[in-house]
């Protein structure tokens, strides 16, 4: 039996994943919690797969990856979420997901799916990998963002991957002052007033991250 730990903050959706779990002839729920954060608090291994929702209230599924992956980094991680965009999937592939998958794939492939994890099969939901592929074969186009500094640039990837001004201005070591003055720059150079605008040319194509 597959040993699955499973991580949801939506009581009906928590209910019936363990509900299919105990009917399943290969998966076997031993730990289940609404937040990232008590799953970390009462977490002591012996899991083999974790299905993560990405949308957690508190400490979303994406920043919790490599928390637990730091706690157990034999166990594999498959995220759950109700939609994905290509930004979200990246980064929690980055921070070692070995999965992505839709809240509403049956129940059926939601097995298959962690039965292909545990045998060390990167998978993923067929609507998350058609967008992957959509992403890898539109034609760059737009302003990229070659006129930002290398300060600015990280920035500009650090927002895009969703952390507040809060955790920018601790993962670059500045102020947060500092930090709102480089956001400043990055929209005065994007033409652009807003986070929301920065995400729509950016999930539009029309910019381009590059790394110095």
């Amino acid at each position: 039996m597959i040993k699955i730990g499973l991580i949801e903050d939506d009581q009906l959706v928590l209910e019936e994943l363990k509900d299919a779990f105990q009917r399943s002839a290969s998966l076997d729920c031993k730990m289940s919690c609404r937040t990232a954060e008590a799953f970390l608090k009462y977490f002591r291994g012996g899991l083999d797969v974790i299905l993560l929702d990405v949308g957690l209230p508190g400490i979303s599924g994406i920043e919790a990856l490599p928390k637990i992956l730091t706690m157990a980094p034999d166990v594999q991680v498959v995220m759950l979420t109700s939609f994905a965009d290509h930004e979200s999937v990246f980064q929690a592939l980055r921070n070692g997901a070995s999965g992505y998958l839709l809240k509403d794939s049956s129940l059926s492939v939601i097995e298959q799916i962690l039965q292909d994890t545990h045998r060390g099969i990167p998978a993923l939901s067929p609507a998350i990998a058609l967008k992957i592929i959509r992403y890898f074969n539109q034609k760059p186009q737009g302003p990229s963002c070659k006129m930002l500094t290398k300060k600015e640039g990280h920035v500009l990837q650090l927002l895009v991957d969703g952390l507040s001004y809060k955790l920018i201005a601790g993962e670059m070591n500045v102020s947060i002052n500092g930090i709102r003055y480089h956001i400043k720059n990055i929209y005065r150079k994007l033409h652009i007033n807003s986070r929301s605008e920065l995400f729509q040319l950016y999930r539009d194509g029309k910019i381009s991250l590059f790394a110095e």
